[in-house]
């Protein structure tokens, strides 16, 4: 059964890079909207219905829905279809990944995956889809694939031939053109007690940018502010990044505002596997985001679609109603707010080069075909053993046209730790997209002036 996947995975694949190298790309660039989503996933169901056909997702809020509010779950009458516990996880394998195998091993007790029927909610503005259409006839992969040229903003690869390009799709996604939230990071300890830490964050796109200068600013991708508010011991750090897009060209920019120094310093260790914020050593700078920075330490291959269960529409993390001491339990998050449904995904794996340096050697990742999102990584260590396993909690924000995540999960399998982040049910108000700045809101002096206790 195993080598006819992998057979199946290959002929996929070369079927694909076939049909690419056959078609013009103005043929290609009209699959978009027709046999494809404007994004570029399949817009048929599949074979036995359990992947319905994309109609064109979810486009507007529920009826009760008030603006400003947080979210409210539009499927909350779905009913879970089954369940798969430790007990049945290996007559669902097909439609696993390593990570999550390994979690029902590594609790079987408590360890379970709710189900749901697939709703395919993903929807972007129809400007935006219209750029990834035109990105199909001009954006080329630079510098050995560190590097994307000639696009327009967003899903420089809406129909990829290969990983990296489906991993620049996950990095230029459409995010709102801007956002801003505060979220919780929360580390958990092998005994379900856990600490908390308030960020605010607030990341801009080009686009969003009064005074961005498209040839001065040409290989610029976000700007990124991080401020802690809690707890005491670290109030008022601030961390500032301009990300770039290639970043052998240019390395990301990264300060750091230390409020018991009063300074600010560069700080180069924020990217690969130096560490991330107030995270306990739980996450590495790049696992922010579910994957984030330069690709240049691994070598990426393409190894084909599958259809697997991962988080999707979990409406439940992002409502008001949700308390984190309900949600945070010994070992992992309580699975009964976690929603899963079965989707197509590309998978890409990708491996540390030779003399390259990352705590990671390896790391698997799934990207949704409808979002080009990762949805899932697993994590292996030098000695080749699965370490920690990502879980991405996708949702359709659908008052700003926007999918992206309700909170991201880290677990560490032999450690026996878990850190959530990017939770906002607590928050005084949901996430804010598409917010217009300026450049001087994002400078050293400017991080200074806000981290002052």
């Amino acid at each position: 059964m195993k080598k006819l996947q992998a057979l199946s995975r290959v002929l996929l694949v070369s079927a694909v890079c076939s049909y690419t190298l056959a078609a013009t790309p103005e043929q290609e660039a009209n699959r978009l909207g027709n046999e494809l989503t404007p994004l570029g996933g399949e817009r048929a169901g599949n074979a036995d219905g359990s992947i319905p056909a994309w109609d064109g997702g979810l486009k507007a809020p529920p009826a009760q829905y008030s603006d400003g509010e947080h979210m409210i779950d539009p499927f909350a009458d779905d009913q879970p279809l089954f369940e798969i516990t430790s007990a049945n996880f290996n007559d669902h394998s097909a439609q696993l990944t390593d990570g999550q195998r390994a979690m029902f091993e590594k609790y079987p007790e408590s360890f379970r995956m709710h189900i749901y029927p697939t709703r395919r909610t993903a929807h972007v503005p129809d400007e935006v889809a219209e750029k990834a259409k035109r990105n199909v006839l001009t954006a080329q992969l630079v510098d050995d694939g560190n590097g994307v040229d000639n696009y327009d903003s967003y899903y420089p690869f809406p129909i990829p031939d290969n990983a990296l390009e489906v991993l620049w799709n996950h990095f230029m996604r459409y995010r709102g053109g801007s956002l801003e939230r505060e979220h919780s990071q929360i580390i958990t300890q092998t005994n379900g007690g856990f600490h908390e830490v308030k960020l605010s964050e607030i990341a801009v796109y080009p686009e969003r940018m009064k005074d961005h200068d498209p040839d001065k600013d040409n290989n610029t991708l976000v700007y990124f502010r991080q401020i802690i508010k809690a707890p005491a011991r670290l109030t008022g750090n601030v961390l500032l990044v301009h990300d770039t897009v290639n970043q052998i060209q240019q390395p990301r920019n990264a300060w750091i505002y230390n409020a018991g120094q009063r300074r600010v310093r560069r700080a180069p260790q924020v990217a690969y596997d130096g560490p991330g914020t107030a995270a306990d050593g739980m996450r590495t700078a790049d696992n922010f985001d579910m994957f984030t920075g330069a690709p240049d330490r691994y070598d990426w291959s393409l190894d084909g679609k599958l259809e697997v269960y991962i988080p999707y529409n979990n409406y439940r993390l992002a409502s008001s109603d949700l308390r984190y001491d309900q949600l945070i339990q010994k070992g992992h998050l309580n699975q009964d707010f976690i929603r899963y449904e079965k989707h197509r995904v590309w998978k890409v794996t990708a491996t540390l080069k030779e003399g390259m340096r990352h705590i990671y050697a390896k790391r698997v990742f799934y990207f949704d075909e409808d979002t080009w999102q990762i949805a899932y990584v697993d994590q292996f260590d030098a000695r080749g053993e699965l370490w920690r396993v990502s879980e991405g909690y996708h949702v359709q924000y659908y008052y700003a046209d926007t999918p992206w995540l309700a909170g991201e999960a880290i677990y560490d399998l032999i450690a026996g730790r878990y850190l959530v982040m990017g939770l906002t049910s607590e928050s005084n108000e949901p996430v804010r997209f598409g917010m217009v700045s300026k450049k001087v809101h994002f400078t050293p002096s400017a991080i200074r002036r806000l981290g002052i206790r």
